[in-house]
This record gives structure tokens, sequence and C-alpha cells, in this order.
């Protein structure tokens, strides 16, 4: 009996269990499904851009660095752009990429590695779809152009500020507006 408790409290202290649901080069082929080519690339925020994107958007920025993907035609134009990034939801962060059309609008975007213990139907189509042509312009946030999925409110919230950050990261690298 004692050796039972010990085992459940040991399994309420562990982390959840993460439910990774595409590789990094099965996401890049989700979010860029007409790429020719795809150019992965490091980019680092300045500490300018950094507070003008906190300043802008009342997000934050912190990591160091994000990896963007850039695809390309045959003929080598640019067809679109890919950031993969993880926001917290309730306690965890949650993976995924957002694809981004090459008029900086957002394209498919897809969960990667899902770690909270509830939550994880974000990941389905049916949510992620009303990202698709979201602008950086457009709010972007839950209750207003985003429904919350019933029981991932935290996850939820997370996706939609993770997708403004990528919109607003490959505009500010990309597009210098």
């Amino acid at each position: 009996m004692k050796t039972a408790a010990i085992a459940i409290c040991l399994m309420l202290m562990l982390p959840a269990l993460a439910e990774t649901y595409l590789s990094e080069e099965q996401a890049v082929k989700v979010a860029l499904p007409d790429a020719a080519s795809v150019m992965m690339e490091q980019k680092q925020l300045t500490a300018g851009q950094r507070d003008s994107l906190q300043k802008s958007s009342g997000l934050r920025f912190p990591e160091p660095q994000y990896k963007f993907f850039v695809a390309h035609d045959k003929a080598g134009k640019t067809t679109g752009y890919a950031v993969i990034l993880n926001e917290v939801g309730k306690e965890e962060p949650i993976t995924f990429i957002v694809g981004i059309t090459p008029e900086g609008k957002a394209g498919e975007v897809a969960v990667m590695e899902y770690r909270e213990s509830r939550g994880s139907e974000i990941h389905e189509k049916r949510f992620t779809r009303q990202f698709k042509g979201k602008k950086p312009t457009d709010t972007i946030q839950v209750n207003q152009d985003i429904i919350n999925y019933t029981g991932a409110t935290l996850s939820s919230h997370a996706m939609a500020r993770g997708v403004k950050k990528a919109l607003l990261l490959v505009q500010t690298f990309y597009f210098q507006i």
C-alpha cells in the first residue's frame, strides 16, 4: 500500500508527457506546401527591434533567436516563410509552426509538440484554420477574432499570441515595414 502511494505521488510530480504531432521536417512541409526549396535561417532581434515590437504589440519576445524557413519556387522566387515558436500554455511550452505568405498573411499553422496535460485539441484543423489569412494588423485574440477551444483556454490564448508574434517577426526581418 505504501509503495502504491509513493508511486502515485511520483507520477503527480512528473511533468506532463509531451505529445509530438509533427517533426520539424514534417511541419515545414505543412507550413510551406508548395516550396521547391526551403532555406533555414536563424535571426536574432536587436535590443531596439525587441523594444519596438514589445511596445507596439504588447507581447513579449524573450527568445534570443528565432528559426525561420524561407521557401522558393523553381525559379528562385520567394513563395513563403515559416517560423517555429514556443508559447507557454498553462505551464508548459507549446511548439508550433506558422506559415506566412509572401504578402505577410498567416498560412498554415500546425502544432508540433504539446506538453500540457489538457487542451491538446488546439492541434486540430478546426482550431488552427481560423488563423489563416490573418495579418499583423489584425487583433488575433481569443474572444475577438479567434474562437476559444473549450477546455483549452490558456492554450488557445498561447496560440493566438504566437501567431501574432510570428507575423510580426516575419514583417520585421523580411518586409522591414
